[in-house]
Formats: structure tokens, C-alpha cells, sequence
């Protein structure tokens, strides 16, 4: 697909090296895997950019953030030094790969892995707005996929948000979540028009939209009732409650 021409443009990258925007272990603190200790891995780029996005530090052409050019062998390193003097286990703390749109920076991804699994690490989450084919290798690396396809809310066109191919590949994989960002019912009326027929509905997670504590108090209970009606499960976002979205949290 197209990206939206208001996203930094992917520039040509050296072979073998990665934008990394940041590192850091927290909690995981949306969905499926809410509050497993994890390790993140923020890349640069997105093919997207949401008009609410909480991370426009790593796309946005006025505040991109410059590359930290990395080796596969280089990010596991920091990702154990980031976990030194922690009473943990690499192999019970999940690895985070987010964005931005990983996905764009897909032919590396499986190189990192691979370089984590040699020191330890076993089990990692790719997030990813749903708009790009993963490959099957990718399908075969990858543990768990959260999947954030976007709906208009997000000031884009259904065109742009919705890619059967790389939904219908997620769905297919069997290990995948799709969370929605909502803010009112026609939000639910499009998910039921545009996506059902896609993914299964039991895997549907409502996310109330809302970069801030406050924000996320007030659309909870909205969000809420709606999964209780249609069935969906229901994701707060601890992180933003706990800390108001701030970085490395």
C-alpha cells in the first residue's frame, strides 16, 4: 500500500541495520498480555499515522525522532543490558516489537529474533496496525500478534485503514488479538460492517481512546458496554493510567 503522504518517508536503510527509536522493560499494558513483564523495541516509520497516535515521536515529519541505526546482534545486547540487576528471567519476559509500523522493516525482524532466542529470550509480540502482509516467516517467528486495525476515527479512509490480505494472514495464523481504538457507536457499527467477516469475534479487543488518565476514565465505561453487548473482550490501557502515557513506561 500507499503511505499517507503526512508520515516521515522510510528512507533507505543499511542492510542489516534497523531504526531503533528506543528500548526499555516495563509491563506490557494492553490486551491479551496486559501487565507480562516485557522488553520494547520501538522502531521508526509508519505507513499510517493516526490523527489521535500516541507516538508521533517515531513517524511524524516535525518530530520524528533520528534513527539509532542498530544490528540485530546490537538490539538483543541492549535488551539484556536493560534487563541487568533485575530479578527476572529472560525467558519469561516478552519481547515488544512496536512502532510505528514494524511490519515496514519486516526482512530484519526475523534476524532479530532469531539473535534474542540465542540469548534466552522465548516469546515475542509484534504490534502492528494490519495493513501489511507478514511473511511466513514471520507467521512461523512471531508468538503472539497484536493486531490494531484502524477505523476512521483515525482521519483516514476505509481504503487506507482496511487490507484484507494482511488481516485474513494474521487471523489465519491462530495466535492473534485485533484491538480496536473506539470512541462511540459508529465505531461498533464498523467494526461489525467492515471486519467480522475477516476476523473471529471472540479475538476482538475494545480499547477506549484517550492518551491521558483522565481520558481514559471517562471512555472506559463506554467502552465497556459496548463489548458487553456485542460480545468483544475489553483492554484498558495501564500504562497511560498508571503513568499519563509518559515515555519508556
Amino acid at each position: 500500500m500507499t503511505p499517507s503522504p503526512h508520515v516521515a518517508p522510510l528512507p533507505e536503510l543499511p542492510e542489516g541495520k534497523l531504526p531503533v527509536n528506543e528500548i526499555f522493560y516495563s509491563l506490557q499494558g494492553e490486551g491479551r498480555w496486559l501487565g507480562t513483564p516485557a522488553v520494547f523495541l520501538r522502531l521508526n516509520y509508519c505507513n499510517l499515522g493516526c490523527s489521535w497516535c500516541d507516538t508521533p515521536y517515531c513517524w511524524d515529519p516535525t518530530k520524528i525522532e533520528p534513527d539509532n541505526l542498530m544490528t540485530p546482534d546490537e538490539i538483543s545486547a541492549a535488551m539484556c543490558e536493560d534487563l541487568r540487576g533485575k530479578d527476572v528471567r529472560r525467558e519469561d519476559v516478552h519481547v515488544v516489537i512496536t512502532g510505528g509500523e514494524p511490519l515496514l522493516h519486516q526482512p530484519e525482524l526475523p534476524g532479530v529474533m532469531l539473535s534474542l532466542k540465542e540469548n534466552g529470550f522465548a516469546f515475542f509480540e509484534v504490534e502492528t496496525n494490519g495493513t501489511i502482509v507478514p511473511s511466513d516467516e514471520m507467521i512461523a517467528f512471531v508468538s503472539w500478534w497484536n493486531c490494531s486495525p484502524k477505523l476512521s476515527n483515525n482521519g483516514l479512509p476505509p481504503e487506507t485503514n482496511l487490507v484484507h490480505a494482511a488481516l485474513w494472514k494474521i487471523a489465519a495464523s491462530g495466535k492473534a488479538d485485533f484491538k480496536f481504538v473506539v470512541t462511540g457507536p459508529e465505531d461498533i457499527k464498523e467494526i461489525n460492517r467492515g471486519f467480522l467477516n475477516l476476523i473471529p469475534r471472540e479475538a476482538v479487543i475494545l480499547m477506549p481512546e484517550g492518551d491521558t488518565a483522565q481520558k481514559q476514565l471517562e471512555s472506559m465505561p463506554r467502552a465497556m458496554k459496548e463489548c458487553a453487548r456485542h460480545g468483544f473482550r475489553f483492554s484498558p490501557r495501564l500504562h497511560v493510567l498508571a503513568w499519563n502515557n509518559e515515555r519508556k513506561r
